[in-house]
């Protein structure tokens, strides 16, 4: 008899897991609390048909399997000019630098220790770019990001997740000192993420497998039996949930064990505009902000990713904005201090459109110190079970969670399952950048 999957989240991993099954031919069902597909990377359409992501999420790839399901998927591809800036100070248009901020010096740091030990992510930027670099951008950027102080958070995701080139080498340069780098594109779906992943489910998943609205109350480990808010329960051979582990080891009577696990909680703020962006705003990307006057950390110009995100005359604009630990605000009270800052910017408050505001409890997952011990003591426990706990906050580690490792973690998670075979997406994704 073939064994049976139960896949809990429809989000990047779940789809992930979900497709391979069906290559496969094995029975499974999956299950998601949510009302679309896609997990973070869905898309929200509001009232005024304004487009949303629920991040800024960027599409990479490293592996053909993805490759071949945005192929599959038959979503059409922009490909968009990469223009991030730093807005350094708030204050206007005039404190805005292009990316990377270390080529955007006028002289040289001396005080670099790259060879310098480095026990966390302060030490990391402090030897590596400067204390200039450090307390102008790095400290407060990463603080406002992560939502807790540099000295608890680890390094290690920097090979993969920050700087300008592959496996973030430093470059310090001055500025104008070297001719530019050629504009590089990213790909991005017409209609969003979100769009997307409903494709793949809808032309690689079994049909009629996915149940939407539908949440896992507990688990019974030793029986593999799920009980569901619907009142039915599902017996399976496999789980593979991207749930937040600590919410799984919660079903087994394991949550004891996710002691050091650190998650932020961020509010996507969203402004939809009529009439064109100001020119402060019209070619870019994303801005990073430092500044802890400005909410927001990171503001994406969805509408310069796809038109279609705005409509015609229109553009908008998603700002993700840190709520640190003891903060009871919604993302509904920041509103007004977004469009506040936006209007800086030249952003006229009087032709705003749209304003979408969503809490997103789960932002990233922390990379603490620590944070691979409780991990591997976690994964241990959990596949002992047959549970494989994976994806974003299923395996809670960031430099994991880009959409194409999110998938191939799914993948990867039914094949150990059925064979025993390495999971070297989930552990080890810098073998593949």
């Amino acid at each position: 008899m073939q064994p049976t999957f139960l896949v809990v989240g429809a989000g990047t991993t779940g789809i992930g897991a979900a497709t391979r099954l069906t290559e496969l031919g094995i029975d499974h069902l999956v299950v998601d609390a949510g009302d679309r597909i896609g997990g973070m990377s869905a898309s929200v359409t509001d009232e005024q048909g304004f487009t949303w992501d629920l991040g800024g999420h960027v599409l990479h790839s490293h592996f053909p399997e993805f490759d071949h399901a945005v192929r599959a998927s038959g979503v059409g591809i922009n490909q968009v000019t990469r223009n991030g800036w730093v807005w350094l100070t708030g204050d206007g248009p005039q404190s805005l630098v292009p990316t990377p901020i270390q080529q955007q010096l006028t002289e040289l740091p001396t005080d670099l220790r790259p060879d310098a030990p480095a026990h966390h992510l302060a030490d990391y930027y402090l030897n590596h770019f400067g204390r200039r670099l450090y307390e102008q951008f790095f400290e407060p950027y990463n603080r406002k990001m992560w939502t807790a102080p540099l000295h608890e958070v680890d390094h290690g995701w920097t090979s993969l997740r920050s700087g300008s080139h592959t496996r973030n080498v430093p470059q310090l340069g001055l500025a104008g000192s070297n001719p530019p780098a050629p504009a590089e594109a990213f790909p991005y779906p017409i209609g969003g993420t979100g769009a997307l992943w409903q494709a793949v489910q809808d032309t690689l998943m079994t049909p009629g497998s996915t149940r939407l609205g539908t949440r896992v109350l507990g688990l019974d480990p030793d029986k593999r039996v799920a009980t569901l808010d619907d009142g039915s329960s599902v017996s399976y051979d496999y789980c593979v949930s991207t749930a937040p582990i600590t919410t799984a080891l919660g079903w087994i009577g394991q949550g004891h064990q996710t002691t050091g696990l650190r998650a932020s909680r961020v509010h996507a703020v969203g402004l939809g505009y009529r009439g064109e962006p100001p020119p402060a705003l019209a070619d870019k990307t994303w801005l990073y902000c430092p500044d802890e006057g400005v909410p927001w950390y990171r503001a994406t110009m969805l509408s310069n990713y796809d038109p279609g995100n705005a409509g015609p005359g229109r553009w908008n604009i998603l700002c993700e904005v840190p709520s640190f630990p003891g903060q009871t605000s919604s993302a509904a009270d920041s509103i007004g201090a977004v469009q506040a800052s936006l209007a800086v910017l030249g952003a006229d408050p009087a032709r705003v459109q749209s304003r979408f505001a969503q809490t997103i409890p789960f932002g990233y997952p922390v990379p603490t110190l620590g944070r691979d011990d409780v991990l591997r003591a976690a994964d241990k426990t959990l596949t002992g079970y047959g549970i494989y706990s994976r994806g974003r906050f299923g395996g809670w580690r960031y430099e994991s969670s880009n959409q194409d490792y999110g998938y191939m973690q799914g993948r990867q998670a039914v094949d150990h399952a059925l064979t025993g075979a390495a999971e070297d997406v989930y552990w080890h994704p810098e073998w593949f950048s």
